[in-house]
Parts: C-alpha cells; sequence; structure tokens
C-alpha cells in the first residue's frame, strides 16, 4: 500500500469515527456488530435519518403539549370562566332605562292636606319616568344593586322610589346572602331582571311599593323589536303600601270636611261618609292608606335575561284605614299608564344582543374552536411520534447500502 493510498484510508477512517461520534454511540455500536455498513454514505446517511427523527418527535411533544393546553382551556372557558365570570352581572353595569306615559290622576299632597281639593287633582298630564339600576360593591356572586326610579309630569318631580338590593349575579334573584355591612331591602324573587338564561317557566317578581311577592307568569314567545323575547305578565292585586319611602311623602290623615267636600263633588258616595262619621265619631280628620294594584306585560331576551321592553299600568288609591286594619278606598292618589320609551327600546336590544353574542362567543365557538384545535394537534402529535421512531437510526425505512466500502470498512 502506497503512502498516498495510506493517506487517504486515514482521512477516510476520520470521515467514519467524526459521523459516528455525531450520530452517538448507538450508531458505533450498531456499525461493531454488523447490523449496518459503516461507510460515509452510509453514515451520513444514517445520521440524517436520526435528526429528522429527533425533530419530528421534539415537534410531536410540542403539538401535543399545545394541544393539550388547548383542549383544557376549551373546558375551563365553557364550564367555568363563562359561567362564573362572564355570564353574571358585570361590576361595573349601570343601566339607565327611561319610559313615556300618561297620568290619569295625580293627588298633590301639599293641597290635599291643606284641604284644598281643587289644587289635590290633576288629571291627564304626561309623564317620563327614569329607572338607573347601577352595581355600587360586588362580593363573589353576589351584588349590591341600587334601583332608582324618578317620575316627573310637567317638569316637576312628582314621584320617586331608590331600593337596595342584594342580587345573585347569575339568577338576579334577591339573596340574603351577603356581607353583613350591606344595607339592603329583604327582597325575594327577581327584582329587575331575569335570569341569565331565561326558560319557559313562572317566576317570583318583587314589588317594592307593597313589600309583597307576585307570579311573573310566562304567556309565550313573541318577536319584539327584531329578537325573540319570552313574555311575562305579572299583576298585583289591590295590596296595601308599605314602602316607606312612598308613604312619607303621602298624607296621613286627611280632614273630615276634605271628604265632605268630596262626597258633594261626586267623587265618593254619601253612603260611605255616613259610614266613616260612624266610624269615627266627633274626630275632625281620618286616618289614610294606601293600596297599590297594577298590570305589567314584560318581552325578555331569554340568553341574558334582560327586559327589552315593558308596559304598565298602575293604580294607588287613597282610602280611610279602619280599625280593623281593612282600608276603605277613597280616591285615586296616581293612575297612570307607561311603557319603555323608544330610544330605551333600542339600548335594551343593543344590550341583550351584545351580552348574547359574549356569551355565545366565549361559552361556545372559542370552546369549540380550541377543542377542535388542540384535538388536530394532539393527533398530529401521535402521529410524529410515530413517524419519528420508524426515522430513527436502524428503522426499517433507513437501511442504507452502498458500494463506497472502502479497505478499511470491509476489514472484519
Amino acid at each position: 500500500m502506497t503512502q498516498q493510498q495510506t493517506g487517504a484510508e486515514l482521512r477516510r477512517g476520520s470521515e467514519v469515527h467524526l459521523q459516528w461520534a455525531m450520530c452517538g454511540r448507538a450508531e458505533l455500536a450498531r456499525v461493531h456488530r454488523g447490523r449496518a455498513p459503516a461507510g460515509p454514505a452510509s453514515m451520513a446517511g444514517l445520521c440524517g435519518a436520526h435528526g429528522l427523527g429527533a425533530a419530528m418527535r421534539k415537534t410531536a411533544v410540542a403539538s401535543g403539549i399545545i394541544g393539550v393546553v388547548l383542549v383544557a382551556a376549551a373546558f375551563l372557558l365553557a364550564f367555568w370562566i363563562t359561567p362564573a365570570y362572564i355570564a353574571r352581572l358585570q361590576s361595573d353595569s349601570s343601566t339607565v332605562r327611561n319610559y313615556d306615559g300618561q297620568i290619569r290622576t295625580l293627588v298633590n299632597p301639599v293641597a290635599l292636606r291643606q284641604g284644598n281639593l281643587a289644587a289635590a287633582i290633576k288629571v291627564g298630564l304626561p309623564e317620563t319616568l327614569r329607572r338607573q339600576v347601577k352595581v355600587l360593591q360586588t362580593s363573589g356572586n353576589t351584588a349590591l344593586v341600587q334601583d332608582a326610579t324618578t317620575v316627573t309630569a310637567s317638569g316637576r318631580q312628582v314621584g320617586g322610589l331608590t331600593s337596595k338590593y342584594a342580587i345573585d349575579r347569575t339568577s338576579f334573584q334577591a339573596t340574603s346572602s351577603h356581607p353583613s355591612t350591606w344595607s339592603v331591602t329583604d327582597a325575594k324573587g327577581q327584582t329587575f331582571n331575569w335570569p341569565i338564561g331565561t326558560k319557559q317557566q313562572n317566576y317570583t317578581g318583587w314589588v317594592p311599593y307593597t313589600l309583597t311577592t307576585i307570579p311573573l307568569k310566562y304567556t309565550g314567545q313573541a318577536q319584539r323589536n327584531g329578537i325573540s323575547t319570552y313574555v311575562y305578565q305579572a299583576t298585583v292585586p289591590a295590596t296595601p303600601v308599605k314602602n316607606s319611602q312612598v308613604l312619607a311623602v303621602l298624607p296621613k290623615s286627611v280632614p273630615v270636611s276634605l271628604l265632605q267636600g268630596a262626597a258633594k263633588a261626586g267623587l265618593i258616595p254619601g253612603s260611605m261618609l255616613a259610614s266613616l262619621g260612624k266610624a269615627f265619631p266627633g274626630l275632625s280628620s281620618v286616618p289614610l292608606g294606601y293600596v297599590y294594584q297594577a298590570t305589567s306585560t314584560y318581552w325578555v331576551a331569554p340568553a341574558t335575561g334582560i327586559v327589552v321592553d315593558a308596559n304598565t299600568d298602575e293604580k294607588e288609591v287613597a282610602g280611610v284605614a279602619l280599625p280593623n286594619g281593612k282600608i276603605v278606598p277613597v280616591l285615586p292618589v296616581l293612575a297612570d299608564s307607561y311603557k319603555f320609551s323608544s330610544s330605551s327600546v333600542q339600548g335594551a336590544v343593543t344590550d341583550a344582543n351584545n351580552g348574547s353574542s359574549t356569551i355565545n362567543t366565549f361559552g361556545t365557538i372559542l370552546p369549540i374552536v380550541a377543542g377542535v384545535l388542540g384535538f388536530l394537534l394532539v393527533v398530529l402529535a401521535v402521529f410524529l411520534w410515530m413517524r419519528g421512531r420508524s426515522h430513527g437510526v436502524g428503522g426499517r425505512g433507513h437501511q442504507v447500502s452502498g458500494p463506497d466500502l472502502g479497505p478499511v470498512d470491509a476489514r472484519p
């Protein structure tokens, strides 16, 4: 063997040993055992197959991890995050609804106290109601909500009521589970909104004037202002007014002379006046009580529980409070009808659509997309892992051979 041949052979051997080092001990052992040829081209093929297999396995691991994370995120979005944090009353919620109405009868309490019957009773006045429901505080899934309504007629405020409730942020029902520092009305049932995910069933509603509950009766479905709604009807029978705010601005008694004038004007029957004289002999004034009654219809967007339209006909009647607790109606203090203004209808529809879209996006669409993508990535991970193993050194698809065996390669 010439010196030139020996040098070439040494260089060639060095290349083989370098490739062995790059491929690892496993490949070196396989070559020495005769399970694979060890020429430079053969070793390059072995190293290439090994590198491709390793890369595929790494990609498989990354795909699998991402896929599992996406599937987990889909479940969390659908079954925890959306119900617990998105589909509920938000801590910064503040909603204003305006109503347009007509007052049939309105009594001026000041004139009534003075016995001025002519100035005490007003009829045929347009009215505007403004109702604002605002979250003041939250504690977990409970919210402290202020519900404030003002009534304006002929540019003058003629009524108003402000209540505070502790509300479950998902069902919107009044709850007794709240911080002890909250001063709230001990209400029951729905106060201003139906539950998120309203069902086709009856609910219980709260009447702030009488501090009592009434059934909210489901009557069917209807298209209202471009969206599908559930329709509910509520009837408040003649019930004594118990709300201290309402009673505070109303006369607690009325002069007998005023009742006599009302009888002469035909507002109350003379027989009633005679009966009252027997019940309160010798008194210059008689105690008053008040009863409230109303009928209302509500159109509710079921996904959010938002009332998208409403109309109400109500009457508040003053009566003589008898010693046995019964109230004998005398004359209406307030009789009116009102409904959502057109701007409030549009605002409620927008709120309902936005709320429904948000719930659907985070509760349905994103979980489906994340779940499907995660599943596909897991399948891809399994496929790449299996292919990576088959592309490893010595795999059945990468047994190499060739004519480039030199004298060193051929030695036993």
